[in-house]
């Protein structure tokens, strides 16, 4: 059975996290850090937002509570705050395993949750579109990212989805 486009599409983001990641590594060790005028103060600070609004996206499309959601993602704040990329690495790991075995099992990535926010009230999304979000959301500060990398004299990776499905 072929994969569901939406489930596709996070497993490139998955690679595309990964490629950071591996380019982030073969960096010297300041460009993770360093502060920098730029859309976040440095590329940790970029990471640690990537990871709290995948984690946010991800209990929403478990079903888990805002105010349950909005405690992990504190909790997971305080945990990964100035810890070292390779740290940071290993939590994207486990979340991208835990989300990929979540879209393994089910059975309709079309179907529709409702999500209920205290300050935006209920809104009603397919799965999908809340994977695709998240992808979207990934990409643009993967970009971010790379722009940090530049300003510091260094390279972003390359992470374009062309790249994913012509490998």
């Amino acid at each position: 059975m072929e994969k569901h486009r939406a489930a596709k599409m996070y497993d490139y983001h998955v690679w595309a996290n990964r490629r950071v990641f591996e380019n982030l590594r073969q960096q010297p060790e300041s460009i993770y850090n360093s502060q920098i005028q730029s859309v976040f103060s440095s590329v940790s600070e970029v990471l640690l937002h990537m990871y709290m609004v995948e984690m946010a996206w991800f209990e929403t499309m478990k079903g888990t509570l805002f105010d349950n959601t909005s405690k992990k993602i504190e909790q997971a704040a305080l945990e990964l705050k100035g810890q070292p990329l390779e740290v940071v690495e290993m939590a994207f790991e486990a979340m991208a395993e835990e989300f990929q075995g979540f879209l393994a099992n089910q059975k309709d990535l079309e179907q529709v949750l409702e999500v209920m926010h205290p300050h935006y009230g209920r809104s009603e999304f397919a799965l999908a579109d809340m994977i695709h979000h998240v992808v979207n959301h990934g990409t643009y500060h993967r970009g971010n990212i790379s722009a940090m990398s530049h300003q510091q004299g260094e390279k972003g990776a390359p992470t374009d989805y062309i790249f994913f499905v012509g490998k």
